[in-house]
């Protein structure tokens, strides 16, 4: 049980009346918009499965295929993506996945990585943290900041540390700090982090590919008109 999040954060510049196009200029594939999902086949972790959340001018696109590639290597190229979106002057490409303790950002300015920090799982199972770029300034009091061991893990393993800011009042285990780091920048470059937030966004669906007319008539769904309460988390964070 937890989040499961990927995908990209930027502000849109200009109102876009074709979202299908737009979609599909940002995938480089076909791509239909879809009521809102009930079926526990949508997942953002396939790649046919695509969820948008706007808050006013803050756009965010989760798709696990659109966002790890950003994360997991400094030599993707974003020039195609970055001119598809807009050309925003900030870009993230984020993803928040408790269950594995994957957690990671990739920030880009003006199309230009500045910084990437990805906090995951190794081959052996061993956690590792990857990481370039100059720390930004939303990172700042978590690389200072105090930390103890917990008395029945490993001395000295990363994990084993617990962070904390003034006297406690903010904890973090130590294979959760990226993640806490990535909802403190969401928070400082938009304003709104998506799974810790009160603000309802408009919620819109799409499916990937040129064959999903034929799967949308199998698959369960209902009006993405209908509200979802700002108080309760959606299905697909608790993945």
């Amino acid at each position: 049980m937890g989040i499961a999040q990927a995908g990209i954060a930027f502000r849109i510049s200009d109102s876009v009346a074709d979202m299908e196009g737009f979609m599909a200029a940002v995938f480089d594939e076909p791509a239909t918009e879809i009521p809102l999902p009930v079926s526990a086949r949508f997942d953002i972790r396939n790649h046919s499965d695509v969820m948008v959340q706007t808050f006013g001018e803050v756009c965010f696109i989760s798709n696990d295929d659109l966002a790890w590639p950003l994360i997991r290597s400094d030599a993707r190229d974003v020039t195609r993506l970055h001119a598809a979106l807009g050309a925003p002057d900030v870009m993230v490409a984020f993803c928040h996945y408790d269950a594995n303790g994957n957690h990671g950002y990739a920030i880009f300015e003006h199309g230009q990585r500045v910084r990437t920090r990805l906090q995951r799982s190794g081959e052996s199972g061993a956690r590792e943290l990857v990481q370039s770029g100059a720390p930004q300034l939303f990172e700042q009091r978590w690389l200072g900041a105090r930390h103890y061991i917990e008395a029945e893990a490993l001395a000295g393993a990363d994990d084993a540390r617990v962070y904390f800011l003034g006297e406690r009042e903010v904890v973090v285990p130590g294979r959760d700090l990226t993640g806490r780091m990535l909802q403190d920048g969401l928070d400082a470059m938009f304003g709104v982090c998506p799974w810790e937030t009160l603000l309802t966004p408009t919620y819109r669906f799409f499916r990937l590919g040129p064959d999903c007319g034929r799967e949308l008539a199998d698959t369960p769904a209902v009006s993405r008109a209908r509200a979802i309460p700002a108080n309760k988390r959606p299905w697909w964070q608790f993945l």
